[in-house]
């Protein structure tokens, strides 16, 4: 099938190529958080590839609605990876299609630990059924062009012979067609427990491996990055949680920071005020608490949580810090017009269950990794080892 392309696409491949002994710095699928305006920040501050939130096959395929809330993108987004949780390579490869204008590649989430992805047969359910991941990928193979690009984000495999499942699962993948792969280092057992992260077995599957392999996990800070770097040789380094607290990570000019230095936060002002509407406060103050909380003491955390519109947000960071908010409709920003007339997808059996599903979960919702982020700022208790499953689509 002949599908339209909004803009060129940018070659995966050689993007990793080009990087040779160094490593591509890459921003993680969150849902709730690595929407267009954060990405736009981060790649401001050193991120060279980007992934959409995790997107729900089913709910895109079948739900206009759905895609026009969960996906937006502009001209200076890229090169941009969309990232989708689905079980069967006929949703995939419709998701595919559809998205195809818009990206440069596609990848499909084996790594979510949550359990009720694993009951859903989403995310590490998958990993279960390592014959059905590796049909998928060939699926979207023989569906699109060959330079655009398909990966799988996963974790390494449970099991007695965890080390010896995940490299042959790997290596499967590499066969089927994949343009690289990204490698959670722990089990979905361990979901996300700060001192888990198997250093020395990403590192042999990355030797395993011909195609570029991303690492994740404990990454903090840009010192953190190159050490996971040189640690395993992994062509790429991924950050989810440690952008988060500081999207200018992967800057070099803060070797050893771990928390957002000031021209960051009037960075992301400035991408808000051109942003306008587009831009939801929840998301526009959340970022701002991940960002900001470490700076502030207890009695203005509380204030800053209580705040309810841009304006209050605005005011408060003015007079607090200093900074300015300039609302000039001459910097509006780039919002590309995704239409999805090129490609009309199947019905699908579940469609109807589907979306009835999806009414129970918004992305508009705190969600847990907030909540507790938030509660652990304003007791002052540390939170090295907050849950981030509400990242990736945990049931509210």
């Amino acid at each position: 099938m002949l599908l339209p392309q909004q803009r060129p696409h940018h070659d995966i491949a050689k993007l990793f190529a080009e990087a040779r002994s160094d490593f591509v710095r890459v921003s993680a699928p969150m849902v709730r958080y690595s929407k267009l305006e954060f990405r736009r920040l981060v790649r401001l501050n050193g991120v060279q590839l980007a992934f959409t939130p995790m997107m729900i096959s089913d709910s895109i395929n079948n739900s206009e609605k759905a895609r026009q809330n969960e996906f937006s993108t502009g001209a200076d987004d890229q090169p941009l990876i969309a990232q989708f949780a689905a079980k069967d390579p006929t949703e995939f490869v419709t998701s595919a299609q559809l998205i195809y204008p818009y990206v440069d590649g596609i990848d499909l989430n084996c790594g979510c630990p949550q359990s009720w992805a694993m009951a859903k047969g989403y995310g590490c359910g998958m990993l279960r059924q390592p014959e059905l991941v590796r049909q998928v990928v060939q699926e979207v193979r023989r569906t699109l062009p060959a330079d655009f690009s398909v990966s799988v984000k996963m974790r390494l495999l449970g099991g007695e012979k965890s080390l010896e499942s995940t490299i042959d699962l790997a290596r499967q993948l590499e066969q089927a067609g994949v343009t690289f792969l990204t490698l959670h280092g722990r089990t979905p057992a361990q979901k996300h427990s700060k001192d888990t992260l198997d250093i020395a077995a990403m590192a042999e599957v990355r030797k395993s491996l011909q195609i570029p392999l991303i690492v994740n996990g404990n990454v903090e800070s840009y010192r953190d990055a190159c050490d996971i770097h040189d640690q395993t040789g992994a062509a790429g380094v991924m950050a989810a949680r440690g952008l988060l607290a500081n999207p200018a990570l992967f800057n070099s000019n803060y070797p050893e920071g771990k928390t957002t230095p000031l021209s960051c936060v009037q960075q992301w002002l400035d991408i808000a005020s051109a942003a306008g509407d587009n831009l939801l406060f929840q998301c526009f103050h959340h970022h701002l608490t991940f960002m900001w909380s470490a700076h502030m003491k207890r009695d203005l955390r509380v204030q800053f949580n209580s705040l309810s519109s841009k304006e209050q947000v605005v005011d408060f960071l003015k007079e607090h810090h200093n900074l300015e908010y300039a609302e000039d409709e001459s910097t509006a920003a780039d919002y590309t017009d995704c239409t999805y007339t090129h490609f009309t997808p199947p019905k699908h059996a579940r469609h109807l269950a589907a979306e009835s599903d999806e009414q129970a979960w918004s992305s508009k919702s705190d969600g847990k990794f907030f909540t507790e982020f938030r509660a652990h700022q304003l007791t002052g208790t540390g939170g090295e080892d907050l849950e981030l499953g509400g990242l990736f689509g945990d049931e509210e």
